[in-house]
């Protein structure tokens, strides 16, 4: 039997804001969501659920409006995409935050807490560095892009939505960083071994969901444009649960080439995203040279 948030976050396996955006997103209105924290006996979630209630009113709106669905899209993967196009063209014209991660619960301070942390993790991860060319996946409003720029010596921020991206440049006016959109299909229009780091933030499943061959293309294109010793890392491969990521992460690495580092932790405290970290098996080194 499947664990309920409030469940998780009284045993610390995952924060306030995943909580309550997991049940917002299972359809549940701020009012349903306040009962069902106080049925479970849970009133320190409880508490932070009607200290964040105006959040979760504007949150459960977004939801409705623009019709969030982390459930299987269709099996034709061009209407599966554009479907997906749409998705976000309404996230992001309706509130950008929840439209790039709903755990922020449309709190631009929640959204900027998480993504230093995802910093943090790069960093320590030894990830980034002025050399560095980077290639941010489903960017966003390039939330992540525009915190790394600092640390790397450039980066391309993609994503299928227009809208997105047109609100990615307004708000990282910064030389080292580029914004386009990408067709979904693949990545053939990014140049083989351009890039050290080929970054996924809260992407792939998305790309799961318009179905396994569009994110194995975009595993192989990984191969073919990341740099000897470069590194995919995915941040949240899919909404399917570990054991399928597992299995899936290593039959990609397998068949593409890599080495996997991360294999499913999860090191964030505000995010529940789990990591599957890619490296590109140098040629050089695979006899010891």
């Amino acid at each position: 039997m499947n664990e309920s948030p409030g469940e998780l976050h009284r045993d610390g396996r995952i924060s306030a804001e995943v909580a309550l955006a997991r049940l917002a997103l299972a359809g549940l209105a701020p009012e349903q969501i306040l009962s069902r924290l106080e049925a479970e006996g849970n009133p320190a979630l409880a508490r932070i659920a009607r200290e964040r209630f105006a959040d979760l009113v504007r949150l459960r709106a977004f939801v409705d409006a623009a019709r969030v669905n982390h459930q299987t899209l269709t099996a034709d993967e061009a209407a599966a995409i554009s479907s997906l196009c749409l998705l976000f063209d309404r996230a992001a014209s309706l509130c950008p935050e929840a439209g790039v991660a709903a755990y922020s619960l449309g709190d631009p301070r929640v959204l900027e807490a998480a993504t230093a942390e995802i910093l943090e993790w790069l960093q320590r991860e030894h990830l980034l560095g002025l050399s560095t060319d980077v290639l941010d996946l489903g960017c966003g409003i390039g939330r992540v892009a525009g915190a790394i720029a600092p640390k790397v010596r450039s980066v391309l921020g993609l994503d299928l939505s227009s809208v997105m991206i047109a609100e990615a440049r307004r708000r990282h006016r910064v030389a080292n960083v580029r914004f386009a959109t990408t067709s979904g299909n693949d990545l053939a229009a990014v140049a083989a071994k351009s890039m050290d780091l080929l970054l996924a933030v809260d992407s792939f499943p998305y790309l799961v969901q318009a179905g396994l061959p569009v994110a194995e293309r975009h595993i192989a294109d990984a191969a073919r444009i990341l740099r000897p010793g470069g590194t995919l890392a995915i941040l949240n491969l899919s909404y399917r649960g570990l054991a399928a990521d597992r299995t899936d992460a290593t039959c990609w690495s397998d068949a593409y080439g890599f080495e996997l580092i991360h294999h499913g932790e999860t090191p964030f405290t505000l995010w529940d995203g789990a990591v599957f970290l890619f490296r590109v098996r140098n040629p050089d080194c695979a006899d010891g040279g």
